[in-house]
């Protein structure tokens, strides 16, 4: 808990590890369209819109998006709950990890308030913001704190306990009326004079009955009464006694928000906004259509603006309403990225209604059966892959999709011999998939009530289904690669966990020479319980992600050769000094480079990167260190075009450039950056434009060689500045000369070279 003799110890820095402002190497992408807070700025006509993805700006004559707000630019944290804007211009921005980043308009300068983040509370979350003169009041997960807008101090204790409510009961909304505070609890309505000891429990008095007897989302003062909502009603306070909403129609609805815009009073019922005046409050008159509104506020001319759950704000410009918000993403959920062949991502967003998005590189686009009815019956689409030219997005419930450029076909169990599942013949739960060496696309099931979950698509609509081999029993079939002798490696779930191989000898058509077998569980030690992803890397072994680090199978021809008497898989080791550390991390989420280093995706501690061999541990990523999204890393892609590694997590997809490109297939001209080099130097010399497995010479104006080493294998290698002598090279321009194995293609460039 938060003792008084630490309130004051507030944070104001311009820069904290927490904050990873203007970091070039990475990239963030989230969904701005959750709106959770909105905050109006009459001096600069300006609104700010809060939401699950970051803050953005919106000029209110005109709709147009001024900026956006992310953890590289200014917010500790990017799932924003509450802001207010106090009287010195200056926008308080509270966050569900309890930070509070508060944003000087004026001058675009930040503050930070890490107490109630940094503190042993269980529920940190910032509910709500509310500005009473000179002080920000803050409902949070544990109760509720004061804070002096001038001098950013806390004032008093936290508010644990709001009369005879329980304490620490989360506060979610605040207001004032005639020298009242009110709260909206889980547990009611909590009011005291506001000049009263609020520490005090007796301080406070409670309502809790009827309708505001839990979850009381929103309280607003209007007219002299103080009126709040809650997840079954709507209720007012006149001063003297709580009474229902006097409209039968709304009084027993949940109520998520209410608001006070000049002389109406405007709430959000169910899915519907409707106004009342003072004068007869039980006449209600509705507000455009009904939407999935979620927070009102109102502009300098109390018009009003609508913040949705869904779909950004609903603001009008020129007198006409219209959804406004940043291109992004549908949803902060990356269930799974692939990368076609133009360098385009898609994603499966994970969640029944959430369907699947690409990226070209600056737009996004949603597919859902609303946008896109051509991609099946539902929305649910867990895993999505890429290949020849093709994307195939795998629906749980709605059957495998292809979309083949601007074709899109789906396969299900009325137009194909696809399975249902036992209680549902409809339901298609298609759950991962493959192309072979033959461009064949092999998909996995979930469940199945034909007795098989595995199915290959010869194309024209021509599927073959393979029985499940008795050892599957009722498992569930997911992820799927495929190795350079045909094997599919599938990853299994449910009632029976491991690695399912498989190899068709060639003949789709003729089950009698299939072969198959198992890797269970025990295979992979005592502590594996479950498998999570598999690969295969360049050199043909197969990589495993287990909830006890990874392993590797060497030797996967060795598997189908005699399937009862299979190669070990070896557990990942990294060496720490002269020791090989057994890794052990719980890992969810694996891939390759171009260079075949390997990317490592955990459930709570980020992103391992270690070398082709995984010996070396070459960088880790975690929100402590790093702009990354989360530490939970749901999915991995890397790009051999572009280098860029991008990670999938359940607030958004981060992104980072690394060198990881693939090599140039002639020399063109061999480009070093930066230039001049000043050494010594934190960074190395990147020496660009290579051909693949380059030898890289650096050499003397009068043709002296100071250094010679091979590139990574990639476009891109480094260069530190030393000679053979590991020691530093002095001031002067060198030829950087790049050639292949037998030197019949050869590449040049030049550096400067300053020395401090």
């Amino acid at each position: 808990m938060l003792k008084r003799s630490i309130l004051f110890l507030v944070i104001f820095l311009s820069f904290l590890p927490e904050v990873f402002s203007q970091n070039s190497k990475w990239e963030n992408y989230t969904d701005f369209k959750t709106v959770t807070s909105l905050a109006f700025d009459s001096s600069q006509n300006r609104i700010y819109c809060a939401s699950r993805g970051g803050l953005f700006v919106v000029q209110n004559s005109s709709g147009n998006i001024l900026t956006k707000y992310t953890n590289l630019n200014g917010l500790i944290n990017n799932d924003i709950s509450s802001i207010a804007l106090d009287n010195n211009g200056k926008l308080w921005i509270g966050a569900t990890d309890g930070s509070i980043s508060v944003l000087n308009t004026n001058d675009q300068s930040w503050k930070y308030i890490y107490d109630i983040k940094n503190s042993t509370e269980s529920n940190k979350f910032i509910n709500y913001i509310y500005l009473s003169g000179s002080y920000m009041f803050v409902g949070t997960g544990y109760g509720m704190q004061k804070i002096s807008t001038s001098s950013f101090n806390f004032v008093d204790a936290p508010y644990y306990k709001l009369g005879s409510f329980p304490i620490n009961t989360p506060v979610f909304s605040i207001t004032e009326s005639n020298n009242k505070l009110f709260a909206a609890t889980n547990t009611g309505v909590a009011y005291a004079d506001i000049n009263a000891n609020l520490n005090n429990p007796s301080s406070w008095q409670n309502y809790n009955a009827g309708a505001m007897n839990a979850e009381v989302k929103t309280i607003e003062s209007y007219d002299n009464k103080v009126f709040a909502g809650s997840g079954t009603g709507f209720s007012y306070y006149d001063g003297i006694n709580w009474m229902p909403y006097p409209n039968n129609n709304v009084s027993g609805s949940r109520t998520p928000f209410i608001k006070t815009v000049g002389n109406l009073l405007y709430f959000i019922s169910v899915s519907t906004i409707y106004s009342a005046s003072s004068n007869d409050l039980s006449s209600i008159t509705q507000f455009q259509n009904p939407n999935s509104y979620s927070v009102l506020t109102a502009d300098n001319s109390n018009k009003l603006i609508a913040g949705l759950t869904n779909n950004g704000i609903f603001l009008s410009v020129n007198n006409a309403y219209s959804f406004v918000f940043p291109n992004s993403p549908y949803t902060n959920v990356f269930s799974q990225i692939t990368i076609d062949d133009d360098d385009h991502i898609w994603v499966a967003g994970g969640l029944v209604d959430n369907g699947f998005y690409s990226f070209n590189g600056s737009v996004w686009e949603n597919y859902n059966i609303a946008s896109h009815p051509e991609i099946g019956s539902g929305n649910w689409f867990q895993r999505i892959k890429s290949g020849n030219g093709k994307v195939w997005a795998y629906g749980f419930g709605g059957g495998p999709t292809e979309i083949n450029g601007n074709t899109i076909t789906n396969f299900n169990t009325t137009n194909s011999i696809l399975p249902g599942i036992s209680n549902n013949a409809n339901f298609c739960a298609s759950y991962g998939g493959t192309y072979d060496n033959n461009g064949i696309m092999w998909v996995t099931f979930f469940a199945s009530n034909s007795g098989s979950s595995l199915y290959a698509y010869k194309g024209n609509n021509q599927w073959v289904g393979f029985v499940n081999p008795s050892f599957i029993g009722g498992a569930s079939l997911s992820e799927a690669v495929t190795d350079s002798y045909n094997t599919k490696w599938i990853v299994l779930s449910g009632a029976r966990s491991g690695v399912y191989f498989f190899n068709e000898n060639g003949t789709i058509d003729n089950p009698a020479d299939d072969v198959f077998g198992i890797y269970e569980n025990a295979d992979f030690g005592s502590e594996v319980t479950n498998v999570n992803d598999v690969i295969v890397e360049k050199n043909n072994e197969i990589w495993i992600a287990t909830n006890n680090g990874v392993f590797i199978i060497s030797n996967p021809y060795g598997a189908v050769q005699n399937p009862n008497n299979k190669p070990r898989p070896q557990k990942l080791g990294i060496i720490s000094g002269n020791l090989r550390v057994p890794f052990t991390e719980n890992c969810i989420s694996l891939t390759n480079d171009i260079l075949n280093e390997k990317w490592i995706g955990t459930e709570t501690n980020g992103v391992f990167h270690l070398s082709a061999d995984g010996a070396t541990l070459l960088e880790k990523f975690n929100t402590s260190n790093s702009p990354i999204l989360s530490n939970k890393i749901t999915t991995i892609e890397v790009s051999n075009k572009t280098g860029i590694a991008y990670f999938g997590t359940l607030n958004g997809m981060s992104a980072l450039k690394t060198n990881a490109i693939e090599p140039v297939q002639e020399f063109d001209k061999i480009i070093a950056s930066p230039n001049p080099y000043l050494i010594p130097s934190g960074v190395t010399l990147k020496i660009d434009g290579l051909i693949e497995n380059s030898i890289i010479k650096i050499i003397t104006l009068s043709g002296k060689v100071i250094n010679e080493f091979d590139s990574p294998g990639g476009r891109i290698a480094s260069w530190n500045g030393l000679n053979k002598d590991n020691e530093l090279v002095p001031t002067g321009i060198y030829i950087i000369v790049a050639f292949n194995q037998d030197g019949s293609k050869v590449g040049t460039g030049k550096v400067a070279v300053v020395r401090k």
